[in-house]
């Protein structure tokens, strides 16, 4: 195939990925983010490179995960970058409006009541990844795991919430009932 022909291909490649990945690796890096543009710029530089690597010929056999994988690495190494913010009377300001500024019914909420607070970070990363549609192969490869260990942080966040779920509703007159079936 031509240079032309090659870009053309990764071209189409990438516009079709982008249709159909675009708003949920966007949602996923705004798991992350505090700001939405940070997550645009991202997920557009994930865009880009898997462009390249496939103008390169370079073989994406799962471009969903790969996309998500370069993201998920471009968030870490963005993490590793930011240092520490040293807040003068403005930036405190800056914070404290923006929290002021969100619905009031945020506020009622306990943070330490929400139920993802007893999932590990793996466990929420996971099933933050499974959401948005990716397979448990592909979470593995997006996270470095095996499947086995996806599909095992998978469970253990479902019992977890379940069991939250389940909290202050349950009666001994219900423990009698489910263990005489």
């Amino acid at each position: 195939m031509t240079a032309f022909g090659t870009a053309n291909s990764a071209a189409w490649e990438t516009e079709e990925l982008f249709a159909e990945c675009r708003d949920s690796l966007v949602r996923y890096l705004r798991y992350h983010l505090d700001d939405l543009s940070e997550a645009e710029d991202i997920a557009q530089e994930s865009f880009i490179r898997f462009f390249r690597a496939r103008s390169e010929n370079e073989t994406i056999l799962q471009p969903r995960a790969w996309i998500f994988r370069v993201a998920h690495n471009l968030l870490v190494d963005q993490g590793r970058k930011k240092k520490p913010e040293l807040l003068d009377d403005d930036g405190w300001l800056k914070i404290e409006n923006r929290f002021l500024a969100r619905p009031v019914a945020d506020v009622h909420v306990q943070l330490s009541q929400l139920p993802w607070k007893r999932l590990s970070p793996m466990e929420l990363g996971c099933l933050r990844l499974r959401a948005e549609g990716l397979k448990f192969r592909e979470i593995g490869e997006v996270l470095g795991l095996s499947v086995s260990t996806v599909v095992s942080y998978i469970a253990r966040a479902v019992k977890k919430l379940r069991a939250t779920e389940n909290e202050g509703r349950e009666t001994p007159h219900h423990r009698r009932t489910a263990a005489a079936l």
